[in-house]
């Protein structure tokens, strides 16, 4: 569903000014409002998970290859879920074994509201330049890429690290919980479920649809009208999209919030159409013969080209398991100080992005002393933080390498007759074999004090034919028309 309004004012003859503003709703998607939450719960579904191990008299059968049924008698059957009066079932079900899907219990509409505010100006008869502000906000949405998150994830907390040889928390991990904070359950059942609780463990399928992204960029585009046998399109867009992510959402969403994982700040493409002047009509030999031109006219080159930004990525540390026993792994950044990345090659002549400083360690501290009480080791701009705390370096903070694709395509035109022609292609993707670096957040060593860190060991995840990250792909064509 979508509600739009917009407005145009034309300041002069080559000069128009454009405003619009719109909103729009979703349904959501994979049952974030409807389908899988209400389909793929009891007692309309359940999931029945049999190994040999667990079938009664085959316990010693523990390979997974032994067979638990035959075809002619079929699997145990399921215990029935009896329905109680009330019609509630327990969260996880009547054997509190059960990975539901779980939604709120007030629905949201997934909303996006977008606005923007452009100047378009004629350049010349073919010719014109548009600059844009582009503005969204996009409210009860996925939290990371979607459609659930795990609403019970275990938060951060104090704890010690008696002679640096491992942190140790001072609550129970599914105390830490929302739903088992402290210790008590969120749910105690009664009745036929008397002495179930719930939760201490994960709850992984909310369909929460309860997160907010912002995106705000300026566009500009320059376009020119197929004339004289050219034709181009040029824009150049500077952007910041940012958004949540599904981990540690659901304990503190400041420390999800920060850059789309799939954003790049700078990009510009530039896409031209050129049919080369020679040939019947043409401007050079446009007298050409038949046969001459049946060789040297309907050339037509094409090119498409984009230079980007980095993918952003979150630097994490080595020390982990000395500050903490959950939520994000992230250093500090000490006050005034930045990283330095770019693309180098280490000692042993491998590709980095950046050079890793060493390592936020303690020296050696005697068992009876807790390290959690020691000055927080510092190394280059980094700190180790606190124990029990998430460090400061936020979300998607650095970004690494840019990005080059060129796709670039020859035609040509065959005139058989009036009625029948012919075209063949070469299309090149990727034409200058150019490496696009995988360095990401799901990409690359991104440990800012570890051996190896910062290694780029590949290029990015689609390197698919045709893709326009994968490497020079050469393709062929004959096309009849009639």
């Amino acid at each position: 569903m979508l509600r739009a309004s917009g407005i145009a004012y034309q300041y002069d003859p080559k000069t128009v000014i454009r405003l619009g503003y719109g909103r729009s709703f979703d349904i959501g998607v994979f049952g974030s409002n409807f389908g899988h939450v209400v389909t793929q719960n009891l007692p309309v579904l359940a999931n029945q998970d049999i190994s040999d191990s667990s079938v009664p008299g085959q316990s010693n059968f523990t390979n997974d290859r032994s067979a638990i049924f035959t075809l002619a008698s079929g699997p145990s059957a399921l215990p029935p879920v009896t329905i109680p009066a009330d019609g509630i079932l327990p969260l996880r079900g009547p054997q509190n074994a059960v990975d539901p899907r779980v939604r709120p219990t007030t629905q949201r509409l997934p909303t996006l509201d977008a606005w923007n505010a452009t100047i378009q100006r004629q350049l010349t008869a073919t010719m014109n330049i548009e600059v844009a502000y582009i503005g969204n906000k996009g409210t009860h949405g996925f939290a990371g890429n979607g459609p659930a998150y795990n609403a019970n994830e275990v938060a951060v907390g104090g704890g010690t690290d008696p002679g640096a040889a491992g942190f140790k928390a001072f609550t129970a991990s599914a105390n830490r919980r929302r739903l088992f904070l402290n210790g008590v359950p969120a749910f105690t059942y009664t009745g036929a479920f008397a002495g179930l609780t719930c939760c201490s463990t994960d709850v992984g399928n909310y369909f929460g649809n309860d997160a907010s992204s912002h995106y705000d960029a300026l566009q500009v585009k320059v376009e020119k009208r197929f004339t004289q046998g050219l034709q181009f399109l040029a824009h150049y867009t500077y952007s910041k999209a940012f958004n949540h992510d599904s981990s540690y959402y659901s304990v503190d969403q400041r420390v999800a919030y920060g850059p789309d994982d799939f954003s790049r700040n700078h990009v510009f493409v530039v896409s031209t159409v050129y049919e080369v002047p020679v040939g019947r009509g043409k401007k050079f030999m446009g007298d050409a013969s038949r046969a001459m031109n049946f060789l040297v006219g309907g050339w037509q080159l094409s090119n498409t080209s984009n230079w980007s930004g980095g993918l952003p990525f979150t630097p994490s540390i080595g020390e982990c398991g000395h500050i903490s026993d959950a939520g994000p792994c992230r250093p500090d950044l000490l006050p005034g100080q930045s990283f330095s990345t770019g693309l180098r090659r280490d000692a042993s002549g491998n590709l980095t992005w950046f050079t890793p400083v060493a390592a936020l360690a303690y020296g050696a501290v005697p068992a009876t002393v807790d390290a959690c009480t020691l000055a927080r080791p510092t190394s280059g701009p980094f700190a180790l933080p606190a124990c029990g705390r998430v460090g400061n370096a936020g979300r998607n903070w650095l970004r690494g390498p840019r990005a080059f694709f060129s796709d670039m395509s020859l035609a040509k035109n065959f005139a058989i007759t009036e009625k029948y022609k012919a075209q063949f292609r070469f299309d090149a993707y990727n034409v200058f074999n150019h490496p696009v670096l995988g360095f990401s957040s799901t990409q690359g060593n991104t440990c800012i004090d570890c051996g190896g860190g910062g290694q780029i060991s590949s290029i990015e995840a689609d390197a698919s034919p045709n893709a326009p990250n994968g490497m020079r792909q050469l393709q062929f064509g004959l096309r009849f028309i009639f």
